[in-house]
């Protein structure tokens, strides 16, 4: 069962919001993309920080196994890290809901 993963977080103090949209459009979504557990990634900026990240995965579990174990990863997490403020990520875990007569 896919599983969307809604992501919010706040940029370290002085990134421009810019940093992260081209680090985003670069880097982040066409590496994670490239995954086949990795169904869609969506972004959200807001102008004073706030990041809202909707990724669409075939599974949260096989998903976590590929985050954590892929070598090509290593430069998205370290990117990430320098961009983001630490503990500000928050994640829900979502399913979607069609309306009857999208199924």
């Amino acid at each position: 069962m896919t599983v969307s993963a809604i992501n919010t977080f706040r940029l370290r103090p002085g990134v421009p919001v810019t940093d992260f949209e081209r680090f985003s459009a670069e880097l982040d979504r066409p590496v994670c993309l490239r995954f086949d557990e990795v169904l869609g990634f969506e972004l959200y900026l807001s102008d004073d920080g706030v990041v809202v990240e909707v990724m669409t995965v075939t599974s949260w579990p096989e998903w976590e196994n590929v985050r954590d174990n892929a070598p090509e990863l290593q430069p998205v997490v370290e990117r990430f890290d320098e961009l983001v403020e630490p503990g500000s990520v928050t994640t829900v875990f979502t399913r979607h809901c069609p309306l009857p007569q999208e199924i």
